[in-house]
């Protein structure tokens, strides 16, 4: 300042340099940024005055001009210190590099000076709309106010306060307050922590480890927790008593109380790789319990305090001895099953190989009588005899088609089936137009995916069933019908039915409704059963509707992609 009467630039330059200790002071002390600027004005304008006496040049204007850009500085720059979030003041700082719910006031009119943004989400309000706000606003009553004044005054800080704080939209919360006085900046810090929150938090943990005590006490399961020396810290198994183990008088003590030497060894082993390699190991123990032999699973982890320290291991065992049991039960189930579809195919062999030659010579002798000097009595016995042995050996023949059928041997050849074509065919082949009337009402247009030789078989099943088991006037409808994914052929008869109680048997491999009507046409009922594997095969199934006197109606399901 004792440069006033120095050339213009001088006087221009300098005075100038007074705006650095006002920024300084309304950035980083905004409290006593007005008391450095009015002492700062103060002192130039009585050296300016000074030096006007001594009879130094000094302009009265730019004297005033440059107090006026004092003043202008000192409140643009407190103006900026508290709207902007790009203020580097100590006071902003103080609450933005926190993450606590904390917040700074006036202690004269206990107006927010800034919040965290932890602080205005606990209290439903965005940083900005906070500052300014009475901070008494948010108590819930004088009392708490007055007695958080009282409190400040006397002490210079609140610790540990509980009291109620009033959110945005009218909700009360249950705080935890603690405040301080920052004594440079004349501001009161305060810190919130929303116990109500806390509460529901902790209740939550409490439900959540209720759940899993449930869990654990309806378990067969043992759960345990043992530190780096083997010593068991907890024991949980429901079956406990039931083996003569008391979860009390095992916690406190070593291992081997509870295991033998061996697998106390065994056991103690996996602790110490688990606590090297900080990561979860499984084995198992078998050992003998209440006089039985017993296999657990065991399966360990390593196991840290609260604080993060190394605490242990924890871990479960389950008794799977019921479970590998039944595992060795079901393979030597599973290899029973294998041979007997063996033995079923092997049989059906065996009998099959006599029965060729004694069908073929049979055959000779009936169709040429005369060369062989068969008599006319004879002649119908042996006819007979070859009937008999014709549909026995169709049985044998359906028998190892049922059995390669069982043994998954069978593969499809699918392709495009014209089925209009096909159950025209079929019916033809089997001269079943003989015997009824058929009415095949499946459009010529009528195209889906499957392999020909089995449909075949499957239709002709159920066609000869329907021409079998009918009575006067003979018919019988073979429908078709389609949705988005299946396509349906029914085969419809005016027959004497089924009964509801039978209805589910039918399928069934070797099963004979009526006796009388199977001996009439041959059955060995294995029609039904070849055909609905093969429909299986496919990827569908065969349903049947009946009603005894009126007939049935046998539906076949063959999915639009096979």
């Amino acid at each position: 300042m004792l440069t006033a009467a120095t050339p213009m630039n001088a006087q221009l330059f300098c005075p100038l340099t007074f705006c650095i200790p006002i920024l300084f002071a309304a950035l980083w002390f905004p409290r006593q940024a007005f008391k450095a600027t009015a002492f700062l004005v103060a002192g130039f304008v009585i050296i300016r005055v000074y030096l006007s006496t001594l009879g130094f040049a000094v302009d009265p204007v730019m004297t005033g001009l440059h107090t006026m850009i004092f003043l202008w500085v000192f409140g643009a720059a407190t103006l900026f210190s508290q709207e902007s979030h790009l203020a580097a003041s100590r006071c902003r700082r103080i609450i933005e590099d926190t993450r606590n719910a904390r917040f700074l006031c006036d202690p004269e009119t206990l107006r927010v000076v800034c919040a965290s943004r932890k602080c205005a989400d606990m209290l439903g309000y965005a940083p900005r709309e906070l500052v300014g706000i009475p901070a008494e606003a948010f108590w819930a009553d004088e009392a708490g106010k007055a007695w958080f004044i009282a409190e400040m005054e006397r002490e210079g800080y609140v610790g540990n306060a509980e009291m109620t704080f009033y959110a945005q939209n009218g909700d009360a919360r249950r705080v935890l307050l603690s405040c301080r006085v920052l004594s440079i900046e004349n501001l009161f810090e305060c810190t919130v922590v929303d116990t109500g929150r806390l509460l529901t938090q902790n209740d939550a943990l409490i439900r959540s480890n209720g759940r899993l005590m449930d869990l654990i006490r309806q378990t067969n399961d043992i759960f345990f927790i043992q530190d780096a020396a083997g010593c068991i810290l907890h024991f949980s198994w429901v079956r406990a008593l039931e083996y003569g183990i008391s979860p009390e008088e095992i916690v406190g003590k070593c291992v081997d109380t509870l295991l033998p030497g061996d697998l106390a060894a065994q056991n103690m082993e996996e602790i110490r790789k688990v606590i090297e390699e900080q990561k979860g190991a499984c084995y198992d123990l078998d050992l003998e319990i209440g006089g039985a032999r017993h296999n657990f699973s065991v399966a360990i982890a390593p196991y840290n305090g609260v604080d993060g320290a190394f605490t242990g291991v924890v871990g479960s065992a389950r008794d799977t001895t019921e479970v590998r049991r039944q595992s060795l039960a079901c393979r030597q189930l599973s290899w029973e099953v294998e041979q007997w579809k063996g033995l079923v195919t092997k049989l059906a062999h065996e009998l099959r190989t006599p029965l060729q030659p004694l069908v073929g010579y049979l055959r000779m002798l009936v169709e040429d009588p005369d060369y062989y000097g068969l008599t006319k009595d004879t002649e119908k016995i042996l006819k007979t005899c070859l009937a008999c042995a014709d549909k026995e050996m169709a049985v044998v023949e359906r028998a190892v088609e049922l059995s390669l059928l069982t043994m998954d041997y069978v593969d499809l050849t699918v392709q495009e089936v014209p089925l209009h074509e096909l159950v025209d065919a079929v019916v033809s082949d089997g001269e079943y137009e003989q015997s009824a009337r058929i009415c095949n009402e499946i459009p010529d247009n009528v195209r889906i995916m499957g392999d020909p030789d089995r449909l075949s078989m499957v239709v002709a099943g159920l066609v000869s069933n329907a021409v079998k088991y009918n009575e006067p006037p003979e018919k019988v409808w073979i429908r078709y019908t389609r949705s988005n994914e299946n396509h349906y052929i029914m085969v419809c008869d005016n027959g004497i039915g089924i009964p509801e109680d039978v209805i589910k048997s039918i399928f069934e491999p070797f099963y004979i409704g009526d006796a009388e009507q199977a001996c009439k046409g041959g059955s060995a009922g294995l029609g039904l059963s070849i055909a609905n594997k093969y429909v299986q095969l496919h990827g569908g199934d065969i349903t049947v509707t009946s009603k005894v006197g009126e007939g049935s109606t046998f539906t076949i399901r063959i999915p639009r992609e096979v």
